[in-house]
């Protein structure tokens, strides 16, 4: 079982490597192997608790693009191509946007 300690502490080391921005429920997850079941229900209900026990603020949900933003960034994909884009292509792009926020 993975204790309520353990968990803060790891928190506040992913977010020291992330300088000084606590993790997200999934990229904690991927980092530590700690899985959402091992917290929720037993020592928080919601993310947002466990990160403030942990001394940092939540994360702040995104935004939603527009439809008219996300019907543009589709189209410049698309031109970029040459092409439609897959999805696997769809989804490789969002990742590359995740990961550069």
């Amino acid at each position: 079982m993975v204790t309520k300690a353990h968990i803060l502490q790891e928190i506040k080391r992913t977010a020291e490597a992330n300088g000084g921005k606590a993790p997200g429920v999934r990229k904690f997850e991927s980092e530590t192997g700690i899985k959402e079941n091992d917290w929720r229900g037993k020592h928080w209900t919601v993310w947002s608790d466990a990160l403030r026990e942990a001394g940092y603020a939540p994360n702040q949900l995104v935004v939603a693009y527009s439809d008219e933003e996300l019907l543009d960034k589709y189209a410049r994909l698309a031109q970029q191509l040459e092409r439609i884009p897959t999805s696997s292509e769809l989804r490789s792009k969002l990742i590359t946007i995740q990961n550069s926020t």
